[in-house]
């Protein structure tokens, strides 16, 4: 089977990461032809199989402009040259170009949370709504998304597919990026709470600092940020990106994500699969992974961020169960294979309807 997966940019991400796995398992089978298409320098792709063609369709950039039509023409030329049996969509704005650049009979489009659309770039639902039917599957990656897409008009050909990842905790660990920085911190404060994402208006940074301001005792480690951010209280460090950045869920205690809207957060899979207790906010598919024995989905204010980071930290038995319970909703719900199960069956699905209909 001959498969491309488009995504607009190649930083490291959430969505970026699906692609990566979605890649590196495909790749196991040596009857596909796998192809990469994205924007950027290709960040995400760096340690993938070296079968796995990588095209570069434009540089890092999310914005609309006029140079997308360059990027439409490209993704026709592609079209032709190599003829992919399944187009996998990732991102409004490849959803869009994509839809009108390949046959709508092998499309699969995933959207990666459909409030990053509604409340980020909500012009794009015009396009959501008129291209729906101009592919073979829709893939939303929580039940909430599902929802959300109906209430908006979008019906046609839903699926759902919950996000997986793979399972590093077991693995020996290459010391991270950050690894002598992550040893010093560990050793100068009591527990390490850490976040893994972006510094973006979607994420909430302004509220993991004020949770960090009410537990002084404590490190609060966020990974990912671009650029340096200045002026932080004195237990809060923000260490940049990384590569395989789960890596470094091994030095921490907590894992947290203080969020404005989300689909179905790869961090956080990530962390559930390190055994991490969580706490997050209840937005998007959050709220459908955590139930108190588990972890926590709560409102944005710092009190409740507070009384349960304090929660599962107050005795070694609550640690231990919550640690328990992660792990255990990891490999119920979202480890790699069940992802991809979802993903095979609609790939095949299309291809076989398809064929049929030569």
């Amino acid at each position: 089977m001959k498969v491309f997966q488009v995504i607009t940019v190649s930083e490291y991400g959430g969505a970026q990461s699906v692609v990566a796995n979605l890649l590196e398992e495909m790749a196991k089978d040596e009857s596909n032809t796998l192809f990469v298409l994205s924007g950027g320098e290709g960040e995400s792709w760096q340690h993938l199989d070296s079968n796995i063609k990588r095209i570069k369709l434009d540089k890092h950039r999310k914005s609309i402009s006029l140079r997308d039509v360059l990027v439409f023409f490209k993704l026709i030329y592609y079209r032709l040259k190599y003829r992919p049996d399944i187009v996998h969509l990732h991102s409004s704005k490849m959803g869009v170009l994509g839809r009108l650049a390949f046959s709508k009979k092998k499309i699969v489009y995933t959207i990666h949370g459909i409030d990053s659309v509604r409340k980020a770039f909500r012009k794009y639902l015009v396009f959501e709504r008129c291209l729906q039917k101009r592919s073979a599957s829709v893939i939303g990656v929580s039940k909430y998304d599902i929802e959300c897409l109906k209430e908006e008009g979008i019906t046609h050909n839903l699926s759902l597919v919950y996000n997986g990842v793979i399972d590093h905790s077991g693995e020996k660990a290459n010391a991270p990026k950050f690894g002598p920085e992550l040893e010093r911190i560990k050793r100068e404060y009591a527990k390490v709470i850490m976040c893994i994402s972006r510094i973006s208006p979607q994420k909430n940074f302004p509220l993991f600092i004020e949770i960090a301001k009410q537990m002084p005792q404590h490190a609060f480690v966020w990974i990912g940020n671009k650029e340096p951010v200045d002026n932080l209280p004195d237990n809060v460090f923000c260490l940049g990106e990384c590569g395989a950045a789960h890596q470094c869920l091994t030095y921490s205690d907590v894992f947290i994500l203080p969020t404005n809207y989300e689909g179905m957060p790869i961090s956080v899979i990530e962390a559930l699969s390190y055994s991490r207790p969580t706490v997050v906010s209840s937005v998007g598919g959050l709220t459908e992974i955590f139930d108190g024995t588990n972890g926590f989905a709560l409102e944005n204010k710092v009190e409740e961020f507070v009384d349960k980071i304090n929660y599962i930290l107050s005795s070694d038995d609550v640690y231990a169960q919550t640690s328990e319970n992660a792990r255990k909703t990891y490999l119920e719900h979202f480890t790699i294979d069940k992802m991809m199960s979802g993903y095979k069956t609609i790939y095949e699905s299309v291809y076989n309807r398809n064929n049929k209909l030569k």
